[in-house]
């Protein structure tokens, strides 16, 4: 009985879901395409699910305005660059990646993700690589099918075409062999009574990403940088806020929070997994403060304090945080 019950179900499941991808005598309705685009010797290409209007609203209805779009339908719509380029003015290395996009009357969001091979609906805004905007043109005849088309504009260059209904948006793309690393390496260097204090990190850009509580979450120990491990290395002992940390080289690690932040130092950890209670030196509270302007890339620089001394800062997005430094 039960195996008969399960046979029923899947049954009826199955007469549910086919007319949403079938239309009736086998035709998908949102099939599925690609297009390509070869500059030089290397491509560049977009494969996706195709609606068509079928006499519905599209934009604003069908597609409302101001929600993340799969870019198409059915599964996610894939991106593949076998170039490093600069994509809506951001720079995108070569790669596959999911298109997503926020359509709104006056310009869209067009967003680049780094999760792959999901369904459509499937999007997790922590793994954006890249956001950024797009103008809309009007058409003067309807799109009836979605279209993505790609057009070379130059040696170098091209523009991808997204076009449905009376919608058109044009995203400008050009190779670029100067983008990498897209978080370059960086230090900020202090004197503390002669003696060298120096931080070695690397610096993210925003590219468009909700920052706080989103590329970095909230309540997760983050690496303070990106790539490698962050780093200090102090030829005197210091006091960092009311914590003493002795002469020698460490890591950096913090820990965010809507409402404060905490920096981690520790002794060199190559294991996996946290790091043990025993290798963390001190935990130093920070003082948060909201930044008009925001702060991109993400930035670790000392100020001098006229009574000695200096104030450890970082920076990113609309927050900076800080700390006094002296030597012991």
């Amino acid at each position: 009985m039960k195996l008969a019950a399960c046979s029923i179900l899947v049954l009826l499941l199955s007469v549910t879901l086919v007319p949403a991808v079938f239309a009736q005598g086998g035709t998908v309705l949102s099939p599925r395409d690609s297009v390509s685009l070869t500059l030089d010797t290397n491509a560049i290409s977009v494969n996706y699910g195709r609606p068509s209007m079928r006499g519905r609203t599209i934009m604003g209805e069908l597609v409302p305005w101001g929600k993340v779009w799969r870019t198409g339908a059915n599964q996610a719509t894939t991106l593949r660059t076998k170039f490093d380029m600069t994509f809506g003015g951001v720079p995108v290395t070569r790669g596959t990646y999911t298109l997503f996009t926020i359509p709104a009357a006056n310009e869209w969001t067009v967003i680049v993700n780094k999760q792959t091979g999901q369904w459509g609906t499937n999007y997790d805004e922590r793994q954006d690589l890249a956001r950024f905007k797009a103008k809309v043109e009007t058409l003067d005849a309807p799109v009836d099918t979605f279209t993505i088309a790609l057009r070379q504009t130059g040696p170098g260059a091209g523009e991808m075409i997204l076009s449905w209904e009376k919608t058109r948006v044009m995203v400008p793309f050009e190779k670029n062999t100067g983008i990498r690393p897209l978080s370059p390496p960086d230090s900020a260097q202090t004197s503390l009574r002669g003696k060298s204090v120096k931080i070695k990190y690397s610096k993210p850009y925003m590219r468009g990403r909700e920052i706080w509580g989103v590329v970095v979450p909230w309540d997760s120990v983050w690496r303070t940088g990106a790539n490698n491990a962050t780093s200090l290395q102090t030829e005197i002992g210091l006091t960092l806020g009311q914590q003493s940390i002795p002469a020698g080289s460490y890591e950096l690690r913090s820990l965010p929070k809507e409402n404060s932040f905490t920096l981690i130092i520790s002794r060199r950890w190559e294991g996996e997994g946290p790091i043990p209670e025993s290798e963390i030196v001190a935990r130093v509270p920070m003082q948060m403060e909201k930044s008009d302007k925001p702060v991109d890339p993400f930035m670790i620089w000392f100020d001098p304090v006229p009574a000695g001394g200096a104030q450890l800062k970082l920076g990113w997005a609309g927050r900076v945080f800080s700390v006094p430094v002296t030597a012991k």
